[in-house]
């Protein structure tokens, strides 16, 4: 014989062992999709959000209904994001973002309404290409060997100035995203005879990656020393390898990408530079290996692109188009 507990769902037989009961259906859907909810990083469900909140501010102004997108309403929405001055980039993510997320919430786009909103971004593009000037900030700038020492300079000699120095050189040397700064440990730079040996385990496209690091020329842009002496600095064995600093100058336990990209900018700033993002780190390492006429294999293998990545070449081609002009050369 055996008694079944009604509360908890588990059968006790006679001999006292317990059996936990099958698991319904509706249990089994509801923990695959927490499960799978994790494939989209906090950064992606943020922009989704956003991208939702958005569309339903549009929704409120213009009685439309939230959760039914039709190929009419994607279509004005479009149109009315080209009208108060958003950008290409910004009109193309929030439909995306939109399209994405109400893919996730059960309500997706049908063939028509995607194919409308695909025509009406063309519109989009061609409207704005026909504009003077320029919407929005454009692409972040990438940052050259001389601005890094630029930077590096700018950094004071005291905990949060070595940690910047650091995260700054390090992060130029790998092309590292934020979030692969922020997410990388201590365990995963290991010091070898010719520099470092990074493990970029964490990637915002899912792929490992294991750039080398070697020493540098000069001693104030040597991403090597730099991560040595923030070692040093911090006491650092174990755990995230880049820290939050308070006002006070105390070590906190991580750092966000938020963080990152603050630390960065705010020393962008303070070295004359302007208002920059850590995005120049990532486009930065590119453009100045391009220009030192390394391949795009190696460049790609470094900062963990694809060999044929239309970013990775939009980097490139800003020095090929100098470096390989036609004009040169041609007796003008």
């Amino acid at each position: 014989m055996r008694s079944q507990n009604e509360e908890s769902g588990v059968l006790v037989p006679s001999s006292g062992r317990q059996i936990t009961r099958p698991i319904s259906l509706e249990e089994r859907i509801r923990a695959k999709d927490a499960f799978l909810a994790e494939e989209l990083e906090d950064s992606t469900k943020r922009a989704y959000l956003d991208d939702l909140a958005a569309w339903r501010r549009y929704c409120d102004e213009h009685a439309a209904t939230t959760y039914l997108v039709d190929d009419v309403t994607i279509v004005n929405y479009v149109e009315h994001l080209l009208n108060i001055g958003k950008a290409l980039k910004t009109i193309q993510r929030r439909i995306n973002g939109l399209r994405a997320a109400m893919d996730a919430l059960g309500y997706p786009f049908t063939p028509e309404t995607a194919k409308e909103a695909r025509r009406a971004l063309v519109v989009a593009r061609k409207r704005i290409m026909k504009e003077p000037g320029t919407r929005g900030h454009g692409k972040a700038a990438a940052f050259t060997v001389p601005e890094l020492r630029a930077m590096s300079s700018a950094c004071p000699e005291t905990l949060r100035g070595i940690r910047d120095r650091a995260l700054v050189l390090l992060g130029f040397a790998i092309g590292a995203r934020r979030s692969e700064l922020a997410n990388l440990y201590v365990s995963d730079v290991t010091e070898v005879a010719a520099g470092l040996e990074v493990h970029v385990r964490w990637s915002k496209v899912h792929e490992e990656r294991w750039p080398k690091v070697p020493y540098g020329q000069h001693l104030e842009t040597c991403p090597v020393r730099a991560w040595k002496a923030w070692l040093d600095a911090a006491s650092l064995t174990e755990g995230p390898a880049f820290r939050s600093i308070d006002r006070h100058g105390n070590l906190g336990p991580s750092i966000t990408p938020e963080g990152i990209g603050d630390a960065v900018t705010a020393l962008a700033a303070q070295a004359g530079l302007g208002k920059r993002t850590a995005h120049g780190l990532r486009s930065g390492m590119a453009t100045e290996g391009r220009r030192a006429k390394h391949d795009a294999v190696a460049i790609a293998r470094q900062g963990g692109w694809s060999k044929h990545s239309r970013e990775m070449l939009g980097y490139m081609q800003v020095i090929d188009e100098w470096e390989d002009n036609p004009l040169y050369g041609i007796g003008l």
